[in-house]
């Protein structure tokens, strides 16, 4: 009797409706320099022609499997489907519209042999015109428990782990947006440490109509309070004035350097293999490509006052009073120039100037 296919990467692709154009992300997948993999290609309930395409490509090659779910509606039903029939030692996933450089799990797989447990690889976004819109660099590659707090680093097709460490804190979860940053946070809280590599191997498809572009903004931190709307109104205008863009920009690279000097004390702080850059240079060029300061403030009513909040990028209201907390602790320059700003004009900061540590 033969035995099993035992591959040594399972490769997890959720898809809905996405017809020929399925053949791009699997024909680079078949491309790879690494041959010893399966892709599981999981249709959403797919009700054009994606499946036949994918089928025409499983007929071409072995190691391609078609598996058709329920319509969950939400690529995490079909990543967790996966998941539980995955065979491979290391899972990698890949969206349907990005695809990677034929490189890219030859790169992984060296990232794992070095002891890692959950890897990302650099990355490039191309839009609708094969545009290169942004690329990676090493500083966005470094890693530390808190910085994957405050941030949605590290899309789907640029990470893979250990088989079962998904399942170990729950798997993929549903919800209207950002599950990617949802699981790798719950990896994070569990004691997984990221390993990277400045390898650019993934292309991401870049374009406003995807499911990342329409997450609704739900969650808000505040930093201001007043009791006459016409006033907070007024220090909303001023805090996005370009009068205060440089003080707060300085402000802005004055926290963030005490809070990667802090950060790169302990044990966890990662920085992408092989890369031994001016970490202080990375902050000064990373703030110098920052956007404005402040970009979603907006004006709420509150149990009879009236809030400037900061809208947040983030899925749950955990998650968000964990960013709030954090976000205090650490931006301590810049919540003691909105400090000033409020205080002449007869509101009460969020957060006083100086409270918490680092």
């Amino acid at each position: 009797m033969a035995r099993p296919f035992s591959p040594l990467v399972s490769v997890i692709c959720p898809t809905y409706n996405r017809s020929d154009a399925i053949v791009r992300t699997i024909a680079s997948v078949r491309n790879q320099s690494v041959t010893d993999w399966e892709l599981l290609v999981m249709s959403d309930g797919c009700t054009d022609d994606t499946e036949d395409w994918v089928r025409a490509a499983a007929s071409e090659d072995g190691r391609i499997r078609l598996v058709r779910t329920a319509r969950y509606g939400h690529p995490s039903g079909p990543r967790n489907e996966g998941l539980a029939q995955a065979r491979g030692e290391y899972t990698a996933y890949i969206d349907h519209d990005d695809v990677w450089r034929e490189n890219h799990l030859d790169v992984v797989l060296s990232l794992f042999e070095e002891g890692g447990e959950i890897v990302a690889t650099g990355f490039r976004c191309r839009n609708r015109q094969g545009e290169v819109t942004s690329s990676s660099d090493a500083f966005g590659l470094c890693w530390h428990p808190e910085l994957q707090l405050l941030g949605p680093i590290f899309e789907p097709s640029r990470v893979a782990h250990r088989s079962g460490l998904a399942e170990r804190v729950g798997g993929w979860r549903a919800g209207y947006g950002l599950e990617d940053w949802d699981l790798w946070l719950r990896l994070a809280d569990a004691g997984a440490i990221f390993t990277t590599a400045q390898d650019r191997t993934t292309e991401l498809f870049d374009d406003p109509g995807t499911r990342r572009f329409a997450t609704p903004l739900r969650h808000r931190m505040p930093v201001a309070a007043f009791d006459d709307p016409r006033r907070a109104h007024a220090v909303l205008t001023e805090l996005r004035d370009e009068r205060h863009e440089a003080a707060f920009r300085a402000a802005a690279e004055a926290d963030t350097r005490a809070w990667i000097a802090r950060l790169r004390t302990t044990d966890q702080f990662t920085m992408p293999r092989g890369w031994d850059g001016d970490l202080d240079a990375a902050i000064t060029k990373a703030a110098a490509k920052a956007p404005p300061p402040w970009p979603d403030l907006v004006l709420v009513p509150d149990s009879g006052r009236y809030l400037v909040a900061q809208r947040l990028w983030c899925s749950t209201a955990e998650h968000a009073e964990r960013i709030t907390e954090l976000t205090r602790r650490t931006q301590r320059e810049q919540f003691a120039l909105v400090e000033a700003i409020v205080r002449t004009s007869g509101g009460t900061a969020a957060v006083p100037s100086g409270s918490g540590a680092r």
